[in-house]
């Protein structure tokens, strides 16, 4: 159920068939570059130096749930080149997303 609301639909006329094409917004996670739909993400952004979920204000950014769960220096090293108002002692930027993933 939780895929047919993220779904656009946008129907099209081929040879009196009327035909669905489905559209899903696509970006992509900082850490492995991977493009996924948008739904599938983690939106999170950094608030004072610290990682949150995204709040609607500001810049965020996008971790699919792989890098959450594993690519931690991966990700670590995205944060710091991307993020600028990071504070760079945080060490367990890993354990922070997967606590915002459980949490929401």
């Amino acid at each position: 159920m939780r895929d047919f609301l993220y779904k656009t639909a946008k129907k099209k006329l081929n040879f009196g068939i009327i035909m669905t094409e489905l559209k899903f917004p696509v970006r992509m996670c900082i850490a492995c570059k991977a493009r996924l739909p948008q739904f599938r993400l983690l939106r999170l952004q950094v608030h004072e130096g610290e990682i949150s979920a995204y709040s609607g204000h500001g810049r965020s950014f996008y971790v699919c749930l792989v890098c959450a769960d594993g690519n931690v220096k991966t990700l670590k090293k995205a944060l710091y080149s991307k993020c600028k108002k990071i504070d760079k002692h945080i060490l367990d930027v890993g354990k922070m997303v997967k606590e915002i993933a459980t949490n929401g």
